[in-house]
């Protein structure tokens, strides 16, 4: 192997990573001078304020690492990285880029003023339109639910529908120390080892730098308690960014189904995002089923119905990062080896369900011996 092919998932991991660890502390330092803080747990000291900002580190590292590993490999003659692109894949790069920067510029307003509902949905949907108006779109779905070609009317409406859940479904995440970076971090090297295989080295680069800022925010988070350190949470900038990112990253590599990668490499692009898609689902019919508005937060995601079932914070980032590497493997396993792709879905359904169903006893055991305690 020629040492140079070392640096396109070294440099950006290295470069994102020392980036992030650097900056952080300086957005720490000016959330507490600016009171740009959200209140957390109690402790012993008194209610923990916690800094909101994280994300904005974010956007920035991303076109840092990006920029400067792809300028090392060229100036390496290691044009391949670009060649191996078309005409067509740059088109949904930059239309990506541009969705994303809105995406972020959106969180960043959200977290320092404000943002009414109406708006904010919105403007996540312009930004959501951008991708299939760059020709990414779901336009297969290789026999999932007996479907196959999928005409444009019914895709792009899809697609567009499908953004707009995985990127409000990571911010759902954010309060519990360290899940919404773990998860994160997970998926993108799941998808990041697609991407590889896939042949799209770009994708990979980028995949790649997303695990390597997010190292610093989840060690600081899982960390804080023991070494002292102030945690910090990603707020609507990070997550909603996060979120966009990797709706790109599944669309792109779910593309490659049939030619680069297995035929239904979808289910295993998705599977990476079955733990926040299946329990924003849950969340909303319950309130739908409750007269409630659907957009309206309150304590019934996994991880408070964890959290009120018994466990610790740290064991419930532990229980839901290892439920989801038990979907993703179970998914990547069933596609290469072939099997079916609705028979796979309905296998994900059943076990979500059956997971539902221990936690539900547990919560429910735990709060009668609340009552008769």
């Amino acid at each position: 192997m020629d040492y140079l092919d070392l640096i396109l998932p070294l440099l950006p991991l290295l470069l994102s990573m020392g980036l992030a660890t650097y900056i952080i502390p300086r957005i720490l330092v000016v959330s507490v001078k600016k009171d740009l803080v959200i209140p957390s747990r109690t402790t012993k000291k008194g209610r923990l304020r916690v800094p909101r900002l994280g994300g904005v580190s974010l956007f920035p590292i991303l076109v840092i690492s990006l920029g400067v590993t792809v300028v090392a490999l060229l100036m390496c003659s290691r044009t391949s990285v670009i060649d191996r692109e078309s005409g067509a894949s740059f088109v949904q790069y930059m239309f990506g880029m541009a969705g994303l920067t809105t995406m972020y510029l959106l969180g960043v307003m959200d977290d320092l003023l404000g943002v009414s509902l109406k708006s904010k949905l919105f403007i996540e949907f312009l930004a959501a339109l951008l991708i299939p108006l760059s020709g990414l779109w779901l336009d297969d779905f290789h026999g999932l639910l007996g479907i196959y070609d999928v005409p444009p009317f019914f895709g792009i409406p899809l697609t567009i529908l499908a953004i707009l859940y995985i990127t409000n479904a990571i911010p759902m995440l954010d309060d519990v120390d360290g899940l919404a970076s773990g998860l994160s971090m997970m998926a993108f090297t799941v998808l990041g080892t697609m991407a590889y295989l896939g042949g799209i080295p770009l994708v990979m680069v980028l995949c790649v730098a997303m695990v390597g800022m997010l190292m610093p925010f989840f060690f600081r988070n899982v960390m804080t308690r023991r070494i002292g350190w102030r945690n910090i949470y990603l707020g609507d900038t990070g997550s909603l960014f996060i979120g966009y990112v990797l709706s790109f990253v599944v669309l792109v590599l779910s593309r490659l189904g049939g030619t680069h990668l297995p035929e239904g490499i979808m289910m295993a692009c998705f599977g990476t995002l079955i733990i926040p898609m299946f329990d924003v689902l849950r969340v909303a019919v319950t309130r739908l089923i409750n007269h409630r508005n659907i957009f309206q937060r309150d304590q019934n995601h996994i991880q408070h119905r964890l959290i009120q079932g018994g466990m610790g914070s740290m064991e419930v980032l532990v229980t839901i990062l290892v439920l989801t590497l038990f979907f993703v493997v179970l998914n990547i396993v069933g596609v290469w080896l072939g099997w079916n792709l609705s028979v796979l879905f309905i296998t994900d359904l059943f076990l979500w369900v059956i997971s539902q169903v221990v936690i539900s006893y547990y919560k429910n055991k735990n709060r009668d011996l609340r009552d008769d305690g």
